[in-house]
């Protein structure tokens, strides 16, 4: 039984990693001079007709890292998430492209201020621009249903601070052009930079995901980022809403991972 939980290994073992998603990977070598008393050893077992000794070797170690930083041109934005908008973006059945900068959009609910402003005018007085990545909650390693991308738009957080919104609210409800609602905890939007986005790579949405805007935030599965937002609802929940991917299990896959090890 505890040769069961032995690491042992005929000869010096060595590790190589295959890392999808941009990996790197470093193997340590083992010492040469243990390779070749090894390498001896088993020869002269062989020759001799005794079966091959077993040798215990200690572990090579070694790192891997990746970079997901790299900017997913609109080209390719386009061809794998405008083909699965529905499933992979939540968006609105039907993308009536206009300019997105005259794309009106109204925050309303428990606020003391509530308004309607053109995204232009919104944008001139707070407008951030950010690296951020959009991906399907299922995407697997090596999986093509993410994107990175360099992101314009209004901070969420900025149209509560406008709207003046009062003490307690909790919760932030995004409506469609279409008539679809998304309910999120105000806390959760907020502390994942959440920003209803107008250009996407310097280009207006059309020339990538699709639609007049769309609300990105970090940490976030892609079926949560509605588009085409036109009223911005501000409450005081008794029960507010989960967070998104609450109670699921892979929420967001990264796009990155080992995909086998061999040993030599």
């Amino acid at each position: 039984m505890q040769d069961i939980k032995k690491n042992v290994l005929l000869g010096t073992m060595a590790a190589t990693l295959v890392i999808s998603g941009g990996g790197t990977a470093l193997a340590e070598e083992a010492p040469q001079g243990a390779s070749d008393a090894s390498s001896a050893s088993t020869k002269a077992d062989a020759a001799s007709g005794v079966a091959p000794s077993v040798n215990e070797a200690e572990a090579s170690q070694g790192e891997f890292a990746y970079d997901q930083t790299a900017i997913t041109p609109n080209s390719i934005i386009k061809d794998v998430f405008q083909r699965a908008t529905a499933a992979l973006c939540n968006a609105t059945d039907d993308f009536a492209v206009s300019n997105p900068l005259e794309w009106k959009i109204t925050v309303s609910g428990d606020v003391d201020q509530a308004f309607t402003l053109p995204v232009d005018e919104l944008a001139s007085e707070s407008s951030v621009q950010q690296v951020m990545t959009c991906t399907c909650g299922g995407n697997p390693a090596d999986g093509k249903a993410i994107i990175t991308a360099d992101v314009k738009g209004i901070p969420v957080s900025y149209l509560l601070d406008r709207a003046e919104a009062r003490s307690g609210v909790n919760t932030v409800t995004f409506v469609s052009s279409d008539g679809t609602e998304l309910a999120i905890p105000i806390a959760y939007v907020v502390g994942r930079h959440g920003v209803i986005s107008y250009e996407i790579n310097d280009e207006d949405l059309s020339a990538s995901v699709g639609g007049n805007n769309q609300l990105w935030m970090t940490r976030t599965s892609a079926n949560y980022f509605v588009r085409d937002i036109v009223e911005v609802r501000v409450t005081s929940e008794a029960t507010p809403p989960e967070n998104p991917g609450e109670g699921m299990e892979y929420p967001n896959s990264p796009n990155v991972g080992i995909l086998n090890a061999e040993i030599g």
